[in-house]
């Protein structure tokens, strides 16, 4: 039935993470207000049709210059709350996530609160092709700091073979905040 307090978004998956949210870059700076040199993280990491580097029409993240990633994670990190809001919300009041694997193999579904409990202690990790929000991983067995979790959100840039739409930001959620 339907109740007009419910507003649920369902993503139907074959694997362990989803295309949650796509968006232009252009698009994504400006309604984040990303700072000048964060987006340039961006740019340089999604690329377009005339960027060149090494032959590619992009960097990837350890190719970026360290001050434009910097800026990029201290930025995720002071919106990380924006940042989940316009990939899981995307300006609509949803009010809970569900996640569905093969057809009921799995289902999760957690309320955009609960989300927003799960990521508070989460952390951004800069890997060669993404950058991934990671739950806190268990302590080390020398107990000196914690394992890296596991993954629950991760960017990239959309993988498309047409060089005239492959540059747009590209946002995954993982199976891994549901269980």
């Amino acid at each position: 039935g339907f109740n007009i307090d419910e507003r649920k978004s369902i993503k139907n998956t074959g694997g362990s993470s989803t295309q949650v949210h796509l968006t232009t870059q252009k698009h994504f700076i400006k309604v984040l207000d990303i700072p000048a040199d964060a987006a340039e993280f961006i740019k340089h990491f999604c690329g377009n049709k005339e960027y060149s580097f090494k032959g590619r029409d992009r960097r990837f993240v350890k190719e970026i210059d360290t001050e434009y990633r910097i800026a990029f994670e201290e930025f995720l990190n002071e919106k990380k709350q924006e940042v989940i809001d316009l990939i899981v919300r995307n300006g609509f009041d949803i009010t809970s996530v569900v996640y569905n694997y093969r057809d009921g193999e799995f289902e999760g579904e957690l309320t955009y609160q609960e989300i927003l409990d799960k990521i508070k202690d989460a952390e951004w990790v800069f890997l060669k092709g993404g950058v991934h929000l990671k739950l806190p991983g268990a302590m080390k067995k020398n107990g000196k700091g914690r394992k890296r979790g596991k993954t629950i959100f991760h960017f990239q840039r959309e993988a498309k073979k047409n060089p005239d739409n492959r540059y747009n930001v590209l946002w995954h959620i993982h199976m891994n905040l549901f269980v």
